[in-house]
């Protein structure tokens, strides 16, 4: 037989083979200058430098939620001090002890004081006294007065009857019908004494109105007394009551400066109230983060020393002025050279009230803040706080 009866198998394994053809060649690459690359990056740079100059003030203060760091609980601190000076008897309150308004925190020996109380009542007493003494010479003074207007009458009805007499013994004279020149002479000389008795009598009511007029203005000047014997009296039980130094409010006191049988004088600090529970967070933002801020936003707290629980407040008010215009010397800026620095503006942020660490915040603990620019407004909130 033949190769061409061979099987296809054989056949196709007899034919030559032919060679793959070559793959295409790859691009070359392309070949960056140094500078090219070297310019790329200053002009990016430059452009994030440019970016970060003009916009970052304006993403920052358009944050919907505004965090600080600089932020510190804050209470109506109050110093007492004696308004008194003396020897302290008695200290009724320990060391960071709770009181309630009007509890006695300290008592100054008071011996000295109540006598001067008493001094001032028997003062008071001896103006009183004085007065009514006054008032029975005005008295009596009036009814002398009325006596010599009523000798006046009679002086008067004297003296009428004497110018008669007068009268009819001239008429008989110049007629000449009876009367002789001795008769009129004497009821001249009555009449005349008539009038100067009237006179008289008329100067007596006036001496006796003037020494009327004169315990009026003696009633006056005793009741200006009696006033000022009053105020010292007054004075005198001011003074007594703040020998006992007493709690303004509920809260908590400090450490006590003094001891008893420590002398003190008008001033001394006694101890310190903090009016617990009572508190507020103030909140130092920048500047730049003040664009949303405003009175009523929402706002969450957390305390450094409570990180697992967060509280809830409202803005209740915002500085008049930067911290640095509070401080004892101002920055002045107007001369020299100068450097902007950012300035920080307190806000005051009330919590919600109750919350679950009522008992537990002091003023002085440093907690972050965080405004929600884009909550509801609701005013009413600074009353919590104040």
């Amino acid at each position: 037989m033949t190769d061409a009866a061979a099987p296809p198998q054989q056949a196709a394994q007899q034919a030559p083979q032919q060679p793959a053809p070559p793959p295409p060649a790859a691009p070359p690459p392309v070949a960056w200058s140094p500078w090219v690359v070297r310019l790329a990056v200053l002009g990016l740079a430059v452009v994030l430098v440019v970016a970060f100059a003009t916009r970052w003030d304006r993403w920052i203060g358009s944050a919907a939620r505004q965090t600080t760091n600089d932020a510190y609980l804050q209470s109506d601190i109050t110093p007492l001090s004696a308004q008194v000076s003396g020897v302290v008897r008695e200290m009724p309150v320990g060391d960071f002890q709770r009181v309630k308004a009007g509890d006695p925190v300290a008592m100054i020996v008071d011996d000295d004081y109540r006598a001067r109380v008493q001094q001032a009542e028997a003062a008071l007493e001896a103006a009183d006294a004085a007065i009514a003494q006054l008032d029975i010479q005005k008295r009596t003074q009036r009814a002398l007065v009325d006596q010599a207007e009523a000798n006046v009458h009679g002086l008067e009805a004297e003296a009428w009857r004497a110018r008669l007499e007068e009268t009819r013994q001239r008429s008989l004279s110049e007629q000449g019908v009876a009367g002789t020149l001795q008769a009129l002479q004497q009821a001249q000389a009555t009449s005349r004494r008539a009038q100067a008795a009237l006179d008289a009598g008329q100067a007596q009511v006036d001496q006796q109105k003037a020494t009327l007029d004169g315990i009026d203005v003696q009633v006056r000047q005793a009741r200006a007394t009696r006033l000022q014997r009053q105020a010292d009296l007054d004075l005198a039980r001011i003074t007594l009551d703040r020998t006992t130094i007493r709690a303004p409010a509920d809260g908590m006191v400090g450490q006590r400066q003094v001891r008893p049988g420590q002398y003190v004088g008008q001033g001394s600090q006694i101890v310190t109230l903090v009016p617990l529970p009572t508190v507020w967070v103030m909140a130092n933002y920048k500047e730049t983060q003040m664009t949303r801020i405003r009175s009523g936003l929402p706002a969450t707290v957390r305390i450094d020393s409570f990180p697992d629980v967060m509280l809830t407040g409202r803005v209740a008010a915002q500085s008049p002025a930067s911290g640095s215009q509070f401080a004892l010397l101002p920055p002045d800026n107007a001369t020299g050279n100068f450097t902007k620095i950012v300035q920080r503006i307190p806000v005051k942020i009330v919590l919600d009230d109750p919350n679950p660490l009522q008992d537990r915040l002091r003023p002085g603990m440093s907690v972050v803040v965080t405004i929600d620019t884009d909550g509801d407004v609701r005013e009413g909130g600074q009353e919590n706080g104040s």
